[in-house]
């Protein structure tokens, strides 16, 4: 008779609901837990995605740059060497009219 006690004693019954209410809680949270791993996972993924592809496109401008500096020096030295024949061109110029 006494287990017939334990199985209708509130107290008992409370105990019993207390730990099912836990482990039911306890899936919640580890479902939760679960969904947010996977949403986080697959934001990762998105995000290294996304800095490969800017990485990528860095570099490709980084390159684009050197050769845009590599035209501008080349151009400054052919308008330095046009002056410069400019400059002698002039100077020719003006000894011709002196001799004149």
């Amino acid at each position: 008779m006494a287990r017939n006690d334990l199985q209708t004693d509130p107290i008992s019954e409370h105990a019993t609901d207390a730990k099912r209410f836990d482990y039911e809680r306890l899936e919640r949270s580890i479902a939760f837990l679960i969904a947010e791993h996977e949403r986080l996972s697959t934001e990762k993924a998105a995000l290294l995605e996304e800095l490969v592809d800017r990485e990528a496109r860095l570099t490709s401008l980084e390159a684009k740059l050197e050769r845009e500096r590599a035209t501008r020096a080349a151009a400054v030295e052919g308008v330095d060497k046009i002056l410069a024949r400019l400059e002698q061109l002039q100077a020719s110029a003006s000894a011709v009219a002196e001799t004149a």
